[in-house]
């Protein structure tokens, strides 16, 4: 076969795979949250704090999962090396030593011993670029590994600090209760004085006392939720799951103020998919299907090796390396499998057929990261507009709460009227510390979407 046919041969039998994942990103994100340049992101203590930021190099340095992507990744690398490896020609060297016993000429048995010292050469010339294929698939399963890494990291922190955050929230309300356990007993006491003093009623009894218990009764179901929480945190950790009843040892993080955030300068959608490892991965394994099928169509066609040799034979040691002894070879072979009935063409197209579920995969992984953007960008805003609602509701609360006290202790107002306003400020404080918890938790969402740190005006 002349280089001309080959060439020939090359250009027209390529296989013609698709142009690969389509960019699916619009133009821009449809709802953004209320900008407000003058308000700080969070408070300091919250997000910036020395706990979040130590639960985060944690989990980076003692998580399982981020040990095996690490290896992985090692694994990829060597055999990326191995692959573009074998485009080289390989060289060997060889040494023997024999002693035979044979007839010679005339028939007469006598002992043989020969030594050899040989180097041999081959190596497969890459007509149809498998070789090539071939390494430049290992080397982008090489290049997902690492980003599956990336993504990996990014979406462990984004957990750790989430749970962080949970946790954060859930010390808050149980505080919050115990706080409030203290002065509905302060009130279950002066309801006992006035029922004594016979001023009051045993319903007014009754009902501060079922107040108590049902404010004490959320104590242990807050403290279970965060004994979860701690655990779900220990194992991201690498550590074993800690003792529930153990106090943190760090103060309690400030809850953030419910004021409006500004994000910044957000990337339009087609730069979040630039800098999403997730997405990035996705399309390296999607390259790496495209040079499988590559080397499955080159396997259907001609191979030509070629393979040298040079040594040296001789009946003693110390004449081999002489004039005499050396022998030497070179060779060309021509390999081709042309009648497998269909099985390299079935793996071709079963490759071609991984590389089109690569592409849908790519395309899928944008999808899920606008999905994730755009979402965590709605779950700020509207968290951002409930936790300012929410903030006023607890402010009336609490002027209610006070309004029916004083009424209640002038005699304008029944002892039911300063329980319910009670229970309205309590209901509300807490209400407020979950919409502030989910408003922290939804702009680390936010972050973690992007991929990236954002600046917030300050």
């Amino acid at each position: 076969m002349t280089p001309l046919a080959l060439a020939a041969l090359v250009g027209c039998a390529a296989p013609g795979l698709s142009s690969g994942p389509a960019n699916l990103a619009p133009e821009k994100f449809a709802q953004l949250p209320p900008a407000n340049p003058g308000a700080a992101t969070m408070t300091q203590a919250f997000v910036d704090s020395a706990q979040l930021q130590r639960v985060v190099d944690e989990v980076l340095a003692n998580n399982r999962d981020l040990r095996a992507s690490a290896a992985r990744l090692k694994q990829a690398e060597a055999l990326a090396t191995a692959a573009g490896a074998q485009r080289l020609p390989t060289v060997g060297l060889g040494a023997s030593a024999s002693r035979q016993r044979a007839p010679n000429d005339q028939g007469v048995f006598r002992n043989f011993t020969s030594y050899g010292v040989n180097a041999t050469a081959g190596w497969e010339v890459d007509l149809w670029g498998r070789a090539a294929a071939n390494a430049q698939a290992a080397s982008r399963d090489a290049e997902g590994a690492a980003l599956d890494r990336d993504a990996a990291q990014l979406s462990l922190a984004g957990t750790a600090l989430n749970l962080q955050t949970q946790l954060i929230g859930l010390g808050h309300r149980l505080k919050l209760a115990k706080e409030t356990l203290v002065v509905q007993n302060q009130l279950l006491d002066l309801v006992k004085a006035r029922v004594g003093a016979g001023r009051g009623t045993a319903l007014d009894q009754a009902r501060a006392e079922a107040l108590v218990a049902q404010t004490s009764a959320s104590v242990p179901a807050l403290r279970n939720a965060a004994c979860l929480t701690r655990l779900q945190l220990d194992v991201l950790r690498g550590q074993a799951p800690a003792d529930c009843d153990k106090a943190d040892s760090d103060p309690l993080p400030a809850m953030p103020e419910p004021r409006l955030v500004s994000l910044g300068t957000l990337p339009d959608p087609a730069g979040l998919l630039a800098q999403r490892p997730d997405v990035k991965a996705a399309a390296a394994r999607a390259q790496a299907a495209a040079s499988r099928a590559h080397v499955a169509w080159a396997a259907r066609w001609p191979s030509i090796g070629l393979t040298g040799q040079i040594g040296w034979s001789a009946g003693s040691a110390g004449d081999l390396f002489k004039s005499g002894t050396q022998i030497h070879s070179i060779a060309a072979a021509l390999n081709w499998n042309f009648l497998d009935f269909g099985a390299r063409k079935a793996e071709e197209s079963a490759a071609r057929a991984g590389y089109e579920a690569a592409v849908a995969n790519a395309e899928q992984a944008q999808l899920t990261a606008l999905q994730d953007a755009q979402g965590s960008l709605s779950t700020l805003r509207e968290t951002e507009l409930q936790a300012t609602a929410q903030a006023t509701a607890a402010e009336a609360t609490v002027r209610a709460r006070e309004l029916a006290l004083k009424r209640f202790d002038a005699g304008v107002t029944d002892f039911y009227a300063l329980l319910t306003a009670e229970q309205d400020r309590l209901a509300a404080a807490d209400a407020l510390i979950q919409v502030q918890t989910q408003r922290a938790a939804a702009l680390l969402g936010v972050h973690k979407a992007f991929a990236a740190r954002l600046t917030a005006a300050q």
